[in-house]
């Protein structure tokens, strides 16, 4: 049975081992580890130190470069799209002033972008098929094939596409308007807001990509992909256009690593940098050539851009004839 001796006896041992931790920690022992403790402060205290640094060269290099760009773009691609007429379709998450940035280098590159629409998230949604599908029944024109194959997102990505887009024209000829009657019927139904307006229906678009997240963005995605590949065939070509990160995980991934979206429709990221802004002018020059290919920095792409003209408004193959011919 556990008397008073007992407790008795176990309180004195604990005072026990209280007065010998505190002599240890103020002889031999608490100089070694106040030692230590002061090598490993001051230790870690330099390589912060070094790292801010770092990060402090890192990002007045990465402000220079910019600045650079910024500087250079205008004259890089000055003339490049003289004459074209370019769309500017922003898409779920895009950033406003990524696709006000894009749309003045189009402008800076010659091209006439007036047109600038932006697709709502609603389009993805899974109670939007039936929708489209209604619309693209009701409001289909003469001329435009409907998809013998697919759901309602792949019908109204056709018809909105053709009501936005039209083929080039030769020089001197009367340019196409824009279907406004469906398109306003899109807007009405909550699927897209037309941001700035337009008469003349480009033949080109470039279409701005954002962030897609949730339990269902890989279908969504592949809804956005279908979409891209529509107002491809609706006009002379498209380039879908992204920040790094929907390369990575996101629509920019989603059509490269689809063979039949990746072989016609062109994609560059880095888009919210000069230098991407630059690559989009050239991807979308190679477009109305009929070429097409991956560009920017993430993963495996044709190359930062596309093969960059000498002179502006010229393209590749006329400068390869030229060669030939000398």
């Amino acid at each position: 049975m556990i008397d008073f001796r007992y407790h008795l006896v176990s309180i004195i041992a604990v005072f026990f081992a209280l007065a010998a931790g505190i002599v240890l920690g103020a002889g031999p022992l608490g100089d070694t580890v106040d030692d230590t403790l002061a090598e490993q402060t001051s230790s870690l205290r330099d390589e912060n130190r070094e790292l801010r640094q770092q990060l402090e060269a890192t990002e007045a290099d990465t402000a220079y470069q910019q600045a650079f760009l910024q500087e250079v773009t205008p004259r890089l691609v000055t003339g490049q799209l003289e004459g074209q007429y370019v769309g500017v379709i922003a898409l779920p998450g895009a950033d406003e002033d990524t696709v006000t940035a894009v749309r003045e280098t189009l402008e800076t590159a010659g091209a006439t972008a007036d047109l600038t629409v932006r697709i709502e998230p609603t389009w993805t949604d899974p109670d939007s098929e039936p929708v489209l599908d209604e619309l693209a029944t009701e409001l289909v024109s003469s001329g435009t094939e409907l998809p013998s194959t697919g759901d309602g997102y792949a019908r109204g990505a056709a018809v909105l596409a053709a009501a936005l887009l039209a083929p080039p024209v030769e020089p001197g000829a009367s340019h196409e308007t824009i279907d406004t009657a469906t398109v306003t019927a899109f807007e009405e139904s909550d699927l897209i807001t037309l941001e700035q307006d337009a008469s003349v229906a480009p033949s080109l678009a470039v279409l701005v990509a954002g962030s897609v997240s949730g339990d269902d963005a890989d279908d969504r995605l592949n809804r956005l992909a279908t979409l891209a590949a529509s107002v491809d065939a609706a006009g002379a070509g498209a380039v879908v256009a992204g920040p790094a990160s929907t390369a990575e995980d996101g629509l920019l991934r989603t059509i490269r690593d689809d063979g039949d979206v990746a072989e016609i429709v062109s994609t560059v990221d880095s888009v919210d940098l000069p230098s991407g802004r630059a690559a989009v002018v050239f991807a979308v020059s190679e477009q109305s050539e009929g070429g097409s290919g991956q560009y920017g920095v993430v993963g495996e792409t044709d190359g930062a851009l596309p093969p960059v003209p000498e002179e502006p408004g010229q393209s590749v193959t006329d400068e390869a004839t030229e060669g030939s011919s000398e």
